[in-house]
C-alpha cells in the first residue's frame, strides 16, 4: 500500500494545472523541466500531447471496451478477447449468475490501467469483494493524477473478459511503437509473472541492446514467425494516429489484441540516456 506521504503528494499533485504538474513530475524523475517549445524526446513528446492533442480517438483507445470494437472495425481478422458480463456501476454487479460464468475468466475496468482480478479454475471471488473492488476502481480518475487527457471522458464501466489460457505461463506481450502509420520499434514482454525480462528491436527484430526497466532476455528472442502480419495489423491501426503503441499477443495461432496506449508509461519511463529518449522522439514528427 502506497505511504501516507505519498498519497498526500498524489492527492495535492492532482489538483494543479496539468502544465505546472506535469512539470514537477517530470523534474521529479528526470531532474530537468519539459521543452514545452521544441520538445526533442519520447518523454516530453508524451507530456506535450497530454496538454495539446485532445483527439476523441484518444478516449476510444484508451476505452478498453470501446478499443475493441473500433480495433474490429479497422481490422477484421484480428482476434479480440470475447466480453462475457459489462456493468455501469456496483449494483449491476449483484445480476452476476456466476453459474454461467467459465472456469476461468478476468474482472477489468475499462477507464484505468492495473485494475485486474484473474480468476481461475472456478475460484469466484464472492459477490462482496467483487462490489469493493468495482467501487474503488470506479472512483478511481487516471486522468487527474498524470494529467492522461485521454481517460477524462471514458464512460467507466467493469466486465469480465474472456481468459486467454497460455498453458498457465505469462504470453510474450508484443508492444509496436508506430509512429504516422509505421512501425519503428517493438518491445517484447516475456515472463511477466516469473522473472520480467524486456527486449527492445527495431521493425526488423535487431535488437538494440539496451535495458528498458527491466532486464534484457539473453539470449535475445529469436524473429516470431507471426511479425510480420503483426506490423501489417499495427500499421493498419496505426494510420489512424501520429503515434500509438499497439499491444498485440499470439494466441491460439491468431494474432490477438491487447490493449492501444496512447501515453505509454505516462511519459515517464527511463532510457537508459537521453540519446535513446531523443532517437525514439525523432520519429514523432508531429511535435
Amino acid at each position: 500500500m502506497p505511504s501516507l506521504q505519498y498519497r498526500l503528494f498524489s492527492k495535492i499533485i492532482s489538483l494543479l494545472p496539468n502544465k505546472i504538474k506535469l512539470n514537477i513530475l517530470f523534474f521529479r524523475r528526470f531532474k530537468r523541466f519539459i521543452n514545452f517549445s521544441q520538445p526533442e524526446t519520447f518523454n516530453e513528446k508524451l507530456q506535450v500531447r497530454k496538454i495539446i492533442d485532445h483527439n476523441p480517438l484518444f478516449t476510444v483507445a484508451a476505452d478498453k471496451i470501446a478499443s475493441k470494437d473500433w480495433v474490429k472495425s479497422i481490422c477484421s481478422d484480428i482476434y479480440i478477447p470475447r466480453n462475457l458480463w459489462i456493468g455501469s456501476d456496483t449494483n449491476d454487479i449483484e445480476s452476476i449468475d456466476f453459474s454461467l460464468l467459465p472456469r476461468d475468466y478476468v474482472f477489468k475496468a475499462n477507464h484505468t490501467s492495473q485494475t485486474i482480478e484473474i480468476i481461475r479454475n472456478n475460484n469466484h471471488i464472492s459477490q462482496r469483494k467483487m462490489i469493493k473492488l468495482a467501487s474503488k476502481w470506479l472512483k478511481h480518475d487516471q486522468s487527474s493524477s498524470l494529467g492522461e487527457w485521454a481517460y477524462k471522458d471514458i464512460p467507466r464501466r467493469v466486465f469480465i473478459e474472456e481468459f486467454l489460457d497460455f498453458e498457465g505461463s505469462a504470453p510474450d506481450d508484443y508492444k509496436f511503437f508506430v509512429f504516422n502509420g509505421r512501425v519503428e520499434f517493438i518491445q517484447l514482454d516475456s515472463d511477466r509473472f516469473i522473472n520480467h525480462k524486456r527486449n527492445m528491436f527495431d521493425r526488423n527484430w535487431r535488437d538494440l541492446n539496451f535495458e528498458y526497466s527491466h532486464e534484457m532476455k539473453i539470449p535475445s528472442p529469436p524473429k516470431p514467425i507471426f511479425l510480420d502480419e503483426m506490423i501489417r495489423i499495427s500499421e493498419l491501426i496505426g494510420e489512424n494516429f501520429d503515434f500509438v503503441r499497439v499491444d498485440l499477443y499470439f494466441y491460439n495461432n491468431k494474432v490477438t489484441f491487447g490493449e492501444l496506449t496512447i501515453y505509454p508509461g505516462a511519459g515517464f519511463e527511463k532510457f537508459p540516456c537521453i540519446e535513446l529518449d531523443k532517437l525514439f522522439g525523432k520519429y514523432w514528427t508531429s511535435y
